[in-house]
């Protein structure tokens, strides 16, 4: 058994105390973060983290495998793809990620940081990973979309482009509402609505 492996198999509460410490001080890139500030505030000794890790390099490709991991299996596992409708997927994708952000509360902030420093991290495979789950995550969505939703005249591939493009980008933007995710919900409710009446046919249920 590695030793990542036996950081895995820590103590809940411990463990999640020290990845959620970690995206924290990473969540503004790679070469921003340090150690010191990571274990300071997880209450370990720095000499505990190297030795689960070794280096701030395998601490940071670890922290991104594990939120890929978590944003693609437990949303995936947890969305309702029953009715097949993109847009209340996309609803339900944003419940989940207020549940999620319960147990791991700077993980979107970390996933955020993912895109927008990427390049000052040494390890260009990370840039391979994060754009194969995000291809992944994409044609999930796609797969178990009902098209037939959609209104008749309209380019539907294009369509769902633009609602995950749009989703992406509003996504983005939640630091702008600080704690208040009820807002969050309600304005991204709002622009569910809008792609409801402009892209799905009429006799379509509202989310």
């Amino acid at each position: 058994m590695d030793n990542i492996q036996k950081f895995m198999d820590m103590e809940t509460s411990k463990r999640d105390r020290i990845i959620n410490a970690a995206m924290h001080e990473f969540r503004y890139g790679y070469k921003k973060a340090s150690t010191d500030a990571i274990v300071k505030q997880a209450g370990i000794s720095k000499g505990l983290l190297f030795h689960y890790f070794g280096s701030k390099e395998r601490l940071y490709s670890f922290l991104v495998n594990y939120a890929l991991e978590v944003m693609n299996s437990e949303y995936l596992n947890m969305i309702n793809f029953e009715n097949n409708d993109l847009l209340e997927v996309m609803w339900q994708f944003a419940l989940l990620r207020r549940d999620i952000s319960l147990q791991h509360p700077f993980l979107e902030e970390f996933e955020l940081g993912l895109y927008t420093h990427k390049r000052d991290f040494p390890n260009k495979e990370i840039d391979k990973l994060i754009l194969e789950k995000q291809v992944y995550l994409f044609e999930q969505f796609h797969e178990k979309c009902d098209t037939s939703l959609f209104v008749d005249d309209i380019d539907k591939e294009k369509a769902i482009l633009i609602i995950c493009w749009a989703m992406d980008g509003f996504f983005a933007t939640k630091e702008a509402f600080g704690d208040d995710y009820e807002a969050f919900l309600e304005t991204l409710k709002s622009y569910l609505d809008i792609f409801r009446q402009r892209f799905y046919k009429k006799q379509t249920n509202s989310s």
